[in-house]
């Protein structure tokens, strides 16, 4: 291989990675700073977060809402139906509104909506790990404990609902503070690349 070949790889080589660093490198550092601010904000003051997640679902539901009530009545002006939108427009703006007045019962509320369902299917999973244990079929000992946690777990919410809001924003500002440090990784590892191959 000639040094002109040599040569001409190598600048193949340092353009790519120079090209990989322009896109990814500015991208992975925002992800970076954004998730762990976020991260951080949550595990601060997650009551806080749970309100301004209250205020944007009713922000939605009132814009929704509107929507639906304007094309509900234009379409019972033209075409004599449309009704059922209306209505329902309506439904969802006054949930809107409540969502505005009272954010704190409106956590609880959508927390009981969740925690029903899913002691739905907690008590699904008991009732299937009874059923294997009476034929004695699968892993019925691992399928019951599984099953009698997820009781446990849903029973405790459905007495707690306002800490179960609170434990899923944990969970989700920890998550968020784990991207950004891989982000943050990868932004070093793409950083450090670049040096090696470019020598910038």
């Amino acid at each position: 291989m000639t040094t002109q070949t040599t040569n001409f790889h190598q600048d193949y080589i340092a353009d790519v990675v120079h090209r990989i660093y322009d896109k990814s490198a500015p991208m992975l550092l925002t992800e970076a700073v954004l998730f762990a601010v976020m991260g951080v904000a949550m595990l601060i003051n997650p009551m806080g977060v749970l309100t301004f997640i209250t205020y944007i679902l009713g922000g939605a539901l009132l814009l929704l809402g509107s929507y639906r009530t304007i094309a509900g009545f234009l379409a019972s002006h033209d075409y004599g139906g449309g009704w059922l939108d209306v209505t329902f427009g309506l439904i969802n703006i006054l949930i809107g509104i409540l969502f505005f007045m009272y954010p704190s019962g409106s956590i609880v509320g959508l927390m009981y909506i969740f925690i029903l369902l899913f002691m739905s299917k907690a008590i699904s999973a008991l009732i299937f790990a009874i059923n294997m244990i009476r034929v004695r079929f699968g892993h019925y000992v691992f399928n019951l404990i599984m099953a009698i946690i997820l009781v446990g777990i849903a029973t405790f919410l459905l007495f707690n609902p306002l800490a179960g809001a609170i434990v899923i924003i944990i969970t989700l500002a920890i998550m968020l503070l784990l991207y950004s440090v891989i982000d943050l990784y990868m932004f070093i590892q793409v950083h450090r690349l670049k040096k090696h191959v470019v020598g910038e």
